[in-house]
């Protein structure tokens, strides 16, 4: 064989080689996840969120966050000498202070599980004078069947899916559950159908003030079974948190510690109905210290006569509500109506009564002990909308009706003289444009 011929039957040979090189190579990769000759990917980042502006006009003064934003209930009556209502007066503002950015983080697995995280601010706030807040910040581990999760999310009283299509920011409150806490939440698959929510909740964001849940020692407890389907959702909770009021009570010589504890227990059912033409979503919340919701309700303190320690006692609320919301495409019509009553204080003791909450903090809960001892027995809203989505871009109109039934307080925190009824007209248009 001459020096030509081997040159060519060696590349002949070379060229088999690495051709079946690469076959076998092929073969292996395909019996692994992950490619030997390919670096793990650390994490990824998407970025979402929204530019939203609104346009508001209010009949009357009212009881709201946020420079109007969350909206409550309407002022109550405030005559001056002529006997004229200094709170009918209305009002018009715009604001864009909802807008918001977020960041889903998706990291490599661990333990098994598919880890991820949400970051989330907007510059809504958490008191009238600062401005950007942290929304969410909430990491996830899931498993097959189970979700492990640790941070600020919504309350599990708040269900994403059962969250109502209103126009107005403050979403269902004070009708419905609406906060957002630090938590660690343990979501079990029980069935192909059955969920189970366990949670240890923390309190932060929507409170007058929360060293009394600090001061407690120990986190709130929550419990939720749903059966969900892919046109139904129906559930049940239960959440149990105890808070210390203080740590003293009385001066100088009369300076007493308080070790004084007060229990609520709050139950709530809901459904969701995913019907051909229209969504519908409704619950029912029976609430002790609604307040810490951003409901109706708080808790009455007690202060004896003689010097001794304050006594406590939660105000007892229920509340009710239905949204629906039209299958168009188009123009989706949507309805909100919800109604909630103040049920006051089942155990009274002896002394001086004050409320106490963020109710009693904006204007809506007293006690015969405060300073202006004026309640609401009952509120309810009733507000109809339309949405224009087109593309990313959304045109919104909502009209609101809302009415509170005010009176003097007693000292069981509900009105029994000279109520009034207050009612309140909001017209609101938005325009969201999400990326």
């Amino acid at each position: 064989m001459n020096l030509k011929n081997r040159i060519v039957l060696s590349c002949l040979l070379l060229t088999a080689g690495l051709a079946f090189a690469q076959e076998t190579t092929k073969e292996k990769e395909g019996l692994n996840t992950i490619k030997p000759d390919k670096k793990e990917t650390l994490f990824d980042i998407k970025f979402s969120g929204f530019i939203r502006h609104e346009a508001a006009f209010d009949s009357r003064q009212t009881v709201d966050a946020r420079e109007g934003n969350l909206l409550f209930w309407g002022k109550d009556v405030n005559l001056d000498k002529n006997g004229a209502d200094i709170n009918s007066a209305s009002k018009f503002q715009m604001l864009s202070i909802i807008s918001r950015v977020g960041v889903k983080i998706t990291t490599p697995d661990v333990l098994n599980a598919k880890v991820s995280g949400i970051l989330e601010g907007d510059f809504f706030g958490t008191t009238e004078a600062n401005a950007f807040r942290l929304r969410h910040a909430y990491i996830t581990l899931d498993w097959k069947n189970t979700q492990l999760g640790f941070g600020q999310y919504w309350h599990p009283l708040t269900n994403v899916d059962m969250l109502p299509g209103v126009i107005n920011f403050s979403g269902g409150a004070p009708y419905m559950p609406f906060n957002r806490n630090p938590q660690i939440r343990l979501t079990q698959k029980l069935t192909d159908k059955f969920n189970l929510i366990i949670a240890a909740v923390s309190q932060r964001d929507l409170t007058s003030n929360t060293a009394p849940y600090i001061n407690n020692s120990f986190p709130a407890g929550h419990i939720q079974l749903n059966y969900k389907t892919k046109n139904v959702l129906l559930g049940f909770a239960g959440h149990f948190e105890q808070i210390r009021p203080t740590l003293s009570v009385g001066s100088g010589a009369n300076l007493l510690v308080s070790d004084e504890r007060i229990s609520s227990n709050t139950f709530m059912a809901y459904g969701r109905f995913d019907t051909p033409k229209v969504l519908i979503k409704a619950e029912a919340t029976l609430a002790q210290n609604g307040s810490s919701f951003a409901m109706l309700g708080g808790y009455v303190g007690y202060t004896p006569i003689t010097p001794g320690v304050d006594q406590y006692s939660t105000i007892n609320t229920q509340s009710y509500w239905i949204d629906l919301t039209g299958k168009t495409k188009k123009i989706v019509p949507g309805f909100f109506a919800g109604f909630s009553q103040n049920d006051g204080v089942k155990n009274l003791f002896s002394g001086v009564a004050k409320a106490y909450g963020l109710a009693n903090t904006i204007g809506g809960i007293a006690a015969s002990g405060n300073t202006t001892p004026r309640t609401i027995n009952y509120i309810y809203r009733l507000a109809p909308r339309v949405d224009v989505p087109l593309k990313n871009l959304k045109f919104s109109l909502e009209t609101e009706y809302s009415l509170a039934q005010w009176g003097n307080a007693n000292a069981d925190a509900k009105a029994y003289l000279n109520e009034s009824l207050v009612a309140n007209w909001r017209i609101l248009f938005a325009t969201t444009l999400r990326f």
